[in-house]
């Protein structure tokens, strides 16, 4: 059968194809309203913005003449401050010049206040001096007479104690030749009353027994005589050695006296010449005083301008706070970017502990695997012995069967995409745990560096504290020795500016704990 092939051509009624074309010229009709519209209000369009750029060239021209005009009268007023500023300065000139005449006069005559005072603290030295050098002889002469006093005392007591053993000796002597004399005697008395008892009867034997215990008792006796002397003997010995301690602990604190003589000499030189110092640097101070007191004028003129030149930097303080605020603002979402890395630090740390311990299974598992493989090598091997007798072979191979098949051989097929997958995120979690660690490395760098420039600006810091306080009290001890020597008389100057220096010193210490607070403060922002 023929099949039919369908055409291209379709059938169509006339109010079809009428209702089509009314609707393309109403499109097209719509088409041309729209590019009419557009054009009529890009004409529109362009004659509001010429008519605009007209207004806008009016008006900036007119406020460039504006400004044109306040230009010159600032220039005039510039022109005018110019030279009122020269004739200030003329006169400021005038004045500082009447000022140096005025305090060079003033410091004539404190100079010759200061010469006389120096001139009477000078007879007043040469007089301490010559009372402490009296003072000092009475005292050399004194410590000479009890040094004197005490050798001879000392001499008499040797020369007694020489005497006292000489007598103990001669005593022990006679005491040591009437034991012997004794002794001998009672040992032949002994002998021969023994021979006489051998001959008696036994009554007389008895008696002669006790006579024997009695002249034992008296032996004993004179024994213990002769050991009391000797115990008296060592005593005095003993004695004798403590005197010569005794004698040796007083030369010492002569020796020690005579070294303190010498430490009181130089500790009066040395105090002469911090005298001498103090005088010097009083006197350099008061040459400060004065400079300061001419640089005052032109630090009053240079502080007006300042004062003049910070009114026009309102404005650029409130645009830096501005700014430190935005700064404030990123340093805070930089905080939080910083603890959401820590957080993703812990888990990537986590997720690394899960995958090392995972790594551990797996090699264990790989090791006894290892092992049951090197097992079944060696009975294997033991196999092959029997490979020309078929009958063991056959055992042999069931016994290996029920060895190592216990569960049933299984097929394990590894899906390589898998695998792929597995190791690109292995790869890419270590590629990002190295990184997060780099970064933190460098972080925990910056935040030492920083650390160990603020310990060392706060010791420093710390130091230059413990310097002034120092110098401080250094300048407070010379106040009062010079508030002593003076006793009231013409030591009013060198008390004010010692009081004034102290102050100042005084502000610098507040200035500096306060930046030191600040430090600090600023410190332990970066540690958090």
């Amino acid at each position: 059968d023929a099949v039919l092939v369908f055409a291209d051509e379709i059938l169509v009624t006339r109010s079809f194809l009428d209702d089509k074309q009314a609707q393309v010229f109403d499109l097209e009709r719509q088409v041309d309203e729209l590019t009419s519209q557009i054009d009529f209000q890009l004409r529109h369009r362009d004659s509001f913005h010429k008519e605009k750029m007209a207004e806008l060239e009016d008006k900036y021209g007119q406020e460039i003449e504006q400004e044109r005009t306040k230009y010159e009268l600032l220039r005039e007023e510039k022109n005018d401050m110019e030279m009122e500023y020269e004739e200030n300065i003329k006169t400021l000139e005038e004045n500082h010049a009447k000022q140096t005449a005025e305090l060079e006069q003033s410091f004539q005559h404190k100079m010759l206040i200061e010469v006389q005072r120096y001139r009477k603290l000078a007879q007043d030295l040469a007089r301490e001096r010559k009372e402490w050098n009296e003072q000092y002889q009475k005292r050399i002469e004194d410590h000479e007479k009890v040094i004197a006093s005490m050798k001879a005392q000392f001499e008499q007591k040797q020369r007694e104690n020489l005497e006292e053993r000489q007598r103990i000796k001669a005593e022990k002597e006679l005491e040591a030749k009437l034991h012997n004399e004794t002794l001998r005697q009672l040992e032949a008395d002994a002998d021969r009353e023994i021979e006489e008892l051998k001959e008696t009867n036994e009554l007389k034997l008895a008696e002669e027994k006790d006579d024997k215990v009695r002249l034992r008792g008296h032996a004993g006796i004179h024994r213990k005589h002769h050991e009391h002397l000797k115990h008296q003997m060592t005593k005095k010995q003993e004695e004798l050695e403590s005197e010569r301690k005794t004698n040796r602990s007083k030369q010492e604190k002569i020796d020690q006296l005579i070294k303190d003589k010498e430490s009181n000499v130089k500790e009066i030189r040395e105090r002469d010449k911090t005298i001498g110092d103090k005088e010097q640097r009083i006197f350099d101070l008061k040459k400060q005083n004065q400079e300061l007191e001419k640089f005052k004028f032109v630090l009053d003129y240079k502080i007006k301008e300042l004062k003049a030149q910070i009114d026009p930097k309102d404005a650029d303080i409130a645009e830096m706070k501005q700014q430190i605020q935005a700064m404030d603002a990123e340093l805070d979402d930089y905080r939080r970017k910083n603890k959401e890395l820590f957080l993703q630090i812990s888990q990537l740390q986590m997720k690394q502990r899960a995958l090392t311990e995972e790594i551990k299974n797996q090699k264990s598992k790989l090791k006894d695997d290892l092992a049951l493989v090197r097992r079944f090598k060696i009975d294997l091997h033991d196999c092959m012995q029997f490979l020309q007798e078929p009958k063991p072979l056959k055992e042999q191979v069931a016994s290996l069967y029920r060895k190592y098949v216990q569960e049933g051989v299984r097929q394990v097929e590894l899906d390589a995409d898998t695998q792929k997958k597995y190791n690109q995120q292995r790869d890419y979690l270590e590629k990002s745990v190295e990184s997060l660690k780099r970064k933190l490395a460098k972080d925990s760098e910056v935040h030492r560096i920083d650390n160990m420039r603020i310990m060392s600006e706060n010791v420093s810091l710390i130091g230059e504290i413990n310097d002034l306080r120092r110098e401080i009290n250094h300048l407070r001890h010379e106040k009062d020795v010079a508030q002593h020597q003076t006793e009231g008389k013409g030591g009013s100057d060198t008390k004010d500016g010692l009081e004034r220096e102290i102050s100042m010193q005084r502000d610098e210490i507040a200035k500096l704990q306060s930046k030191l607070a600040d430090l600090d403060a600023t410190g332990e922002l970066t540690v958090q």
